[in-house]
């Protein structure tokens, strides 16, 4: 399995990295469990970006326990700090592709934010197989080495494309600013992924954790997982509540 570094060092040249079987087969039946599960009742996309034959499930910790390992995961951890530093989430997302799905359109995450094209990068994403990705499927498209490129329009080197297949339980991890998109699905069976994203703790997150995780609930979460949706200080004086650290109001309860 790749290390850290190994990761660190491909996110560099590439864009992007392949970690495969990163979930244990536990916890990858209990996430896919759930998350199957409630989409059930999850309507379809309403348009051709986020897909009319794809659902979304959003704010997943307020959706499911199960999700809270593969949020926590060591290695992804790692290489979140030394990529982003003090990070919060960002959006943590469940995207079910079904058959008949198109490919979506070439894009980069962090165009969310209003920075210069040029800006470093500042988030990072990992693409987490709950089934196994593959080419006929829907499996995840990426630009190589098309990171820090925030262009206007797709980038030129599309024809360089590769099509990311990973077994379930294994992650794409790439750099906010890397060009990709989701695959048509051509197969007949629906194609489930779960997209975790984390942004250095300066910026707002895309989802609003603090609602979709109230303090009660999150009271009852481990503190690394509290950190990231927000209950957490970046020092010196960002996210205090009442001129005090939020961690420090979950712990003593007051």
């Amino acid at each position: 399995m790749k290390k850290a570094k190994q990761i660190l060092s491909e996110l560099e040249s590439h864009g992007y990295a392949v970690v495969e079987n990163l979930l244990s087969q536990k916890i990858l039946e209990e996430v896919s469990d759930s998350l199957k599960k409630r989409l059930q009742d999850t309507p379809f996309g309403q348009n051709e970006f986020v897909g009319r034959r794809t659902k979304r499930l959003h704010s997943l910790v307020g959706e499911t326990e199960a999700i809270n390992d593969v949020i926590l995961n060591e290695t992804i951890l790692e290489v979140v700090q030394e990529h982003c530093g003090d990070a919060l989430l960002s959006a943590t997302v469940a995207c079910q592709i079904y058959p008949g799905e198109t490919k979506q359109t070439f894009h980069y995450d962090d165009g969310v934010y209003p920075l210069p094209e040029n800006f470093r990068d500042f988030k990072l994403g990992v693409i987490w197989a709950i089934d196994d990705f593959k080419e006929e499927n829907g499996a995840t498209i990426v630009i190589p080495s098309s990171q820090g490129k925030r262009y206007k329009e797709t980038p030129k080197q599309i024809a360089n494309r590769e099509t990311i297949k990973m077994p379930r339980g294994s992650a794409l991890i790439y750099k906010g600013s890397l060009w990709h998109a989701g695959g048509e699905n051509l197969s007949k069976n629906p194609r489930l992924g779960v997209i975790i994203q984390y942004v250095e703790s300066w910026l707002r997150p895309q989802d609003s954790h603090l609602i979709s995780v109230q303090i009660n609930k999150a009271k009852t979460l481990e503190p690394k997982l509290q950190a990231l949706l927000g209950y957490s200080m970046r020092e010196p004086f960002l996210g205090y509540v009442k001129g005090r650290n939020p961690m420090e109001i979950l712990k003593n309860g007051k």
